[in-house]
């Protein structure tokens, strides 16, 4: 489906940003390095992260919670 590009904005913010991504998902990890955000990359995940590593996802946001 075709999405705006919102990566103007997010290079432009002025607020912590944290980018999770699959490990396997070769375009939003292109994309991720044009943010300078933190990046979390997602093990044994492609582009549905949340889907084929639940655990993971939920272990990353518990951390960046914490933080």
């Amino acid at each position: 489906a075709a999405q705006a590009d919102l990566r103007a904005s997010l290079q432009a913010r002025d607020f912590p940003f944290h980018y999770l991504c699959g490990e396997r998902d070769a375009k939003f990890r292109a994309i991720a390095q044009t943010l300078a955000a933190d990046l979390h990359l997602i093990h044994h995940a492609g582009h549905n992260a949340h889907r084929d590593n639940p655990a993971a996802v939920i272990a990353c946001l518990a951390q960046i919670l914490a933080s």
